[in-house]
């Protein structure tokens, strides 16, 4: 037959939309106003829990609100505690009667209504002792799971996870749903992918068979590390490349059919493809999910953030009923979140400015509901008029990796790191 010819761009074209992509360098060689707040888990009712799977089968999916979610309004003050936070924040408060009660002195954002049924873990005060305003900064200590901003290391916190736990032969043990790789995933041996959540992770699909087999062998020609002295970017990239059509042809082909009911969000459709890729049995345990909504909320708050715990509420339900109905419930947990707060006062454009701690929810069969950690205190702000850290950074993600995972928590963060007992059961 004739040969078909595709020219320089329609190969680069059809290179960028394909589902899936190796990670870059995945490879790298109150007391106070708010007394009582802090509740125990016994208190609040979590109701049974599911017991949980065997260490070895457990995953984590991480949902990363980027931008700055606002703690008080997620987890806002009521009763008591309410006047002081109306008093601070007259332009962007809540109204009290709409808050849903977590405790006396303690509720979830109204948006968040089949959260607040179904029962969730609140991680009162989470961040950073030594925190900085840049989103970039901030960002990337996340990432890391870099406390001190003096822990450069090459490699991010869920790529380290994926290290220990990963199965060292599994196309992907992290993936991230996004639209390029995530430093949070960054590993030295275990494969970590970026996944389009609109697709299905498959390499393109041509007009006929011939063409889609050329291009398979086309790019298993150029993965093939053969020249162990090649330049470090170049074999980088055909390690990516491997990894990226191992996915596509061993798991992304393969992948359970996806179920009905979800929100025509961007979280929506990214849940409803991680429930997919944990009920695969393909070696995959973490998932992150970058929440593609706009946390950093300068003006109009209330709106702007309303719509967004919406979407989460909506979204992470439907997600929740999915991994039950998939029988995989009792292995997942999910996390979220976000470089830093908001900053108490409100400012002159009806929004909220940068700040430092915030809050962190905890979903999913093994997770006991209710309030851990103690509310920080509106009468005993940092110097900035920031909320102070209640719970350090390295305690919650040492939960996640130890208590869940059952990874020390000092092995993928440091010494020092701990965990917040009664979290997750």
């Amino acid at each position: 037959m004739p040969m078909q010819l595709i020219d320089r761009r329609r190969f680069l074209q059809l290179g960028l939309a394909t589902g899936v992509g190796a990670a870059a360098a995945s490879v790298v060689g109150s007391s106070g106003v708010l007394a009582g707040a802090n509740a125990s888990p016994g208190e609040l009712g979590a109701g049974s829990l599911a017991a949980p799977a065997p260490v070895g089968q457990r995953q984590l999916v991480v949902i990363d609100m980027a931008g700055g979610n606002d703690g008080l309004s997620m987890v806002p003050p009521r009763g008591s505690a309410y006047g002081a936070y109306q008093a601070i924040r007259p332009r962007t408060s809540l109204v009290e009667a709409d808050i849903l009660a977590l405790s006396p002195t303690v509720g979830l954002h109204p948006a968040l209504v089949k959260l607040h049924t179904r029962g969730v873990a609140v991680v009162q005060g989470v961040g950073l002792t030594k925190p900085d305003l840049s989103h970039f900064e901030m960002l990337r200590r996340w990432w890391a799971g870099d406390r001190t901003s003096l822990q450069l290391t090459a490699t991010g916190f869920l790529g380290r996870l994926c290290d220990v736990i990963g199965d060292s032969t599994a196309p992907a043990v992290g993936i991230s749903l996004g639209y390029g790789p995530s430093p949070a995933l960054i590993s030295n041996s275990a494969a970590t992918l970026s996944m389009n959540p609109y697709s299905d992770g498959a390499f393109p699909s041509f007009w006929n068979v011939s063409m889609d087999a050329a291009w398979t062998a086309g790019w298993q020609s150029m993965c093939e590390l053969t020249n162990p002295t090649e330049a470090v970017p170049f074999r980088s990239a055909r390690h990516g490349g491997a990894y990226a059509l191992k996915f596509s042809q061993d798991v992304a082909a393969n992948l359970p059919a996806g179920a009905a009911g979800y929100p025509q969000t961007d979280l929506g459709t990214q849940l409803g493809l991680a429930a997919r890729l944990l009920a695969s049995n393909s070696g995959v345990r973490i998932v992150h999910v970058p929440f593609f909504g706009d946390f950093d909320t300068h003006d109009d708050h209330l709106t702007r953030h309303a719509n967004l715990m919406a979407q989460l509420d909506a979204a992470l339900d439907r997600f929740l009923d999915d991994l039950a109905t998939r029988g995989i419930a009792n292995r997942v947990v999910v996390a979220t979140t976000s470089e830093f707060g908001r900053r108490v006062p409100d400012n002159a454009s009806n929004g909220l400015d940068h700040g430092a701690a915030s809050f962190a929810l905890l979903a999913g069969a093994p997770v006991n509901s209710g309030l851990f950690g103690t509310y920080p205190s509106l009468a005993d702000l940092d110097g900035d008029d920031d909320l102070k850290v209640k719970v350090d950074l390295w305690d919650y993600y040492g939960t996640l990796a130890e208590t869940w995972l059952g990874v020390p928590a000092s092995s993928v963060l440091g010494t020092g790191a701990g965990t917040i007992p009664g979290l997750i059961a």
